[in-house]
């Protein structure tokens, strides 16, 4: 089964303390018709929207590896699971189950500095764009 990371699971280290060893990089992929932003918590969130897209990871995970994310991500009670359509860097596409937070936890003022540290680390490790990296420092604060 896939699963797509656009947040702190972007970080390898991150992943492995909450999965082990249980998963498989696939590579970079996007969320078409979707936007990164942060939520009320402080941290990334994901909604639709029309000509936008989110840049993250795809993973091949095992039941073992979706049951640790499902408790680490809060699932079902402050996150939904969807499963979605992502797009790989060679354009293959696949379904991936996504956390989404619902449209309410959306529009946040700002998110957090640790969390944002590991997604900037992962996104970097995992060679996502350049572009969307400046896009994540963008939510630094000075």
């Amino acid at each position: 089964m896939y699963y797509f990371a656009y947040g702190s699971n972007l970080n390898l280290e991150h992943m492995r303390r909450l999965c082990g060893w249980n998963f498989t990089v696939i590579g970079p992929a996007f969320l078409k018709n979707y936007e990164l932003g942060p939520d009320i918590r402080g941290y990334a969130n994901v909604r639709p929207s029309q000509d936008k897209q989110v840049y993250g990871v795809l993973y091949d995970i095992n039941q073992q590896s979706l049951d640790a994310l499902d408790d680490f991500e809060g699932y079902p009670e402050v996150f939904m699971r969807p499963e979605l359509e992502v797009t790989d860097e060679n354009g293959k596409t696949y379904r991936a189950w996504a956390y989404i937070e619902p449209a309410h936890q959306f529009g946040g003022n700002f998110i957090k500095e640790d969390y944002l540290r590991r997604v900037i680390i992962g996104a970097k490790e995992n060679h996502l764009p350049e572009e969307w990296v400046t896009f994540l420092e963008s939510f630094q604060r000075p």
